[in-house]
């Protein structure tokens, strides 16, 4: 009688250790990391480009390489204004298992043939306005991760 109420506690013991190593895995769900967004201003063919690129940091806790995070961007009070996948690490390497990391992603990109067509005044407008709507990102809330093969 002993051994028939021992052995269900046995089963779920043992279930429950083989199910360890596969916990980190989950280990990055619903992270939420401070993010904002920076204003890189660069030359292309026509001119001047400015970009906005989100800009996170990401502790792999996970025994895998991370490559992409996708996370929901959101402004101080919690609220989701945008949704995007960044690419964490340098290209192609990711962050290694126990380190942390950049992940980015450029969000827009206002090109010289831009700037050229709208003309100066409107293109400075169009580059403060953009940049107020995105710098009201605080927070990033990681959704999903993308693992390295």
């Amino acid at each position: 009688m002993r051994m028939m109420l021992f052995l269900p506690r046995v089963f779920i013991l043992s279930i429950f250790i083989a199910a360890l190593p596969i916990m980190p895995i989950f280990a990055h769900d619903k992270d939420r990391v401070t993010c904002l967004v920076d204003v890189a201003f660069g030359d292309d063919t026509d001119g001047i480009s400015t970009s906005y690129v989100l800009r996170l940091q990401h502790k792999n806790n996970s025994r895998r390489t991370i490559e992409k995070v996708s996370v929901l961007v959101m402004d101080k009070d919690g609220e989701v204004f945008r949704t995007t996948e960044t690419i964490c690490g340098e290209p192609n390497i990711g962050i290694e298992a126990g380190d942390t990391g950049e992940c980015k992603q450029t969000l827009q990109t206002l090109s010289g043939r831009m700037a050229q067509t709208l003309g100066y005044d409107a293109w400075v407008h169009m580059v403060d306005d953009q940049k107020a709507q995105l710098a009201k990102a605080r927070y990033c809330e990681i959704e999903g991760v993308n693992y390295a093969e």
